[in-house]
């Protein structure tokens, strides 16, 4: 829903995908594939404009697989502090639906919060929050702020901005 004129968000939410994962072993599950190099050396990149938008997030929540893991590990060695993450099995090529009620239930106190997840759940996502077409490669951000006093409250109709959205071929 757009902001009215006179809101004052509360509430920061960073939907990013993972970054780029590696392919090479056909016999390794979904679930287990890690970064590839391109991945490794997105991950810091993005998290540093991140900080330079003052975008470090006070909670995580995370896919359980592999290559989510490693891009908020990559991201948290970045920022050299250690991120309190959730991983949560909801995120695991979760529909938007899915990602949007694990933010609801799973986000905490986190004023600004950061959820790890994959494609097509985050594109969706995030093209519906925006109100327009969002294509999310691999490593890419969207910043939302968020006029809600807490997750719980986040709903259909809680007013929000996309602020920035931010791809790796774009630094």
């Amino acid at each position: 829903m757009p902001r009215p004129d006179n809101a004052e968000f509360s509430l920061k939410l960073i939907l990013m995908r993972h970054a780029k994962s590696d392919w090479s072993d056909g016999s390794m599950s979904d679930h287990d594939r890690p970064l590839n190099q391109r991945g490794q050396r997105d991950t810091p990149r993005m998290a540093i404009w991140l900080a330079e938008q003052d975008c470090v997030p006070e909670g995580v929540l995370c896919s359980t697989a592999q290559r989510t893991r490693q891009t908020v590990q990559l991201l948290g060695d970045s920022w050299e502090n250690d991120l309190p993450v959730s991983f949560c099995d909801s995120l695991y090529l979760g529909s938007p639906e899915s990602i949007f009620q694990t933010i609801c239930s799973e986000g905490g106190d986190a004023a600004c919060l950061l959820v790890v997840a994959h494609n097509p759940g985050m594109s969706q996502l995030a093209s519906a929050m925006a109100n327009q077409a969002l294509e999310m490669p691999t490593a890419s951000v969207a910043v939302f702020e968020v006029d809600v006093e807490s997750w719980q409250l986040f709903g259909a109709d809680t007013s929000l901005q996309l602020v920035q959205f931010m791809r790796p071929k774009s630094l």
